[in-house]
């Protein structure tokens, strides 16, 4: 089944989740951010020179938008992911379905539409309920609530960025232009935040291979997601996508021997259960 490439992604975004981690004991975010975009950026402008395709399309105004809400949420997710448990700031990456949610009942909002969307709603409400049992707010954690907050904000902004991809998507926008411009943009930010934290004097062997892994693996990952979505079932793919929360807390067990408490886990859950349930809706819908 196509679907199952979904699979896949989710497996090598969980590497590149390790990678990032370990990445982040000797180096900065913007070394990681900008070894991220390289790969891609070198293996989609290869391929459009190899076919004699444009490079840029008659959309840049979009593919704007779309580059500057994703490259703030990757940088908020990837801070994430450098202070919290793998699986913890996974999770709080995964919320976008949830402010698509809010958006798409904001903007087409009517009277009565609550009753006939209440799974909608309801999914919402469940998912900031799990939030809110990730950030424990009346009680101790172990793990920092300001990573927390900018792990959230990831998601609010990758939302952005995904309602914007659709659009690029309607508006005839070739996949690989759309990840490739996105690319570019990561490196130049990459580039802009090197410039501010510098590069890191631990360089080795090993730092190279894992700054690598960042990159290379987060590409086998957006070539399979996009497989999944172009030739598999969507609501199916859709599910799947979230056992990279499940990769990542296995990982972080693993590797790093990482304890979520009972509050934590149960707000993962939630997240997850409202996250699918909203994401099917909306494909369902059509929306």
């Amino acid at each position: 089944m196509q679907s199952l490439w979904m699979l896949g992604a989710s497996f090598f975004f969980s590497l590149m989740g390790v990678c990032i981690k370990l990445a982040s004991e000797h180096h900065n975010l913007g070394e990681i951010i900008l070894f991220r975009g390289v790969p891609s950026v070198l293996l989609l402008a290869g391929f459009a020179v190899y076919k004699g395709y444009p490079l840029f399309g008659q959309n840049l105004r979009t593919h704007a938008i779309r580059n500057a809400s994703g490259v703030t949420s990757m940088w908020m997710g990837f801070y994430g992911m450098t202070h919290l448990p793998l699986g913890m700031s996974t999770t709080l990456n995964y919320t976008s379905p949830l402010f698509i949610a809010i958006a798409l009942l904001y903007t087409g909002y009517y009277a009565g539409i609550l009753r006939e969307q209440w799974l909608r709603f309801g999914a919402i409400v469940l998912g900031f309920i799990g939030v809110l049992l990730i950030f424990n707010p009346f009680g101790e954690t172990d793990w920092s609530r300001f990573a927390m907050l900018v792990g959230l904000c990831g998601g609010a902004f990758g939302a952005m960025a995904y309602m914007t991809v659709r659009n690029l998507g309607q508006l005839g926008e070739p996949e690989w232009r759309t990840v490739m411009l996105f690319s570019v943009s990561v490196i130049l930010s990459g580039v802009v935040g090197v410039a501010v934290l510098g590069f890191s004097p631990h360089y080795s062997l090993y730092s190279i291979l894992v700054l690598a892994g960042v990159g290379i693996f987060g590409m086998i990952a957006q070539l399979c997601m996009t497989r999944a979505f172009g030739h598999g079932h969507a609501t199916l793919s859709a599910t799947l996508q979230y056992t990279t929360i499940i990769f990542a807390t296995i990982w972080g067990e693993v590797i790093w021997r990482e304890r979520i408490d009972l509050m934590g886990f149960l707000g993962m859950v939630l997240v997850i259960v409202a996250g699918l349930s909203a994401t099917v809706y909306s494909l369902k819908h059509k929306q």
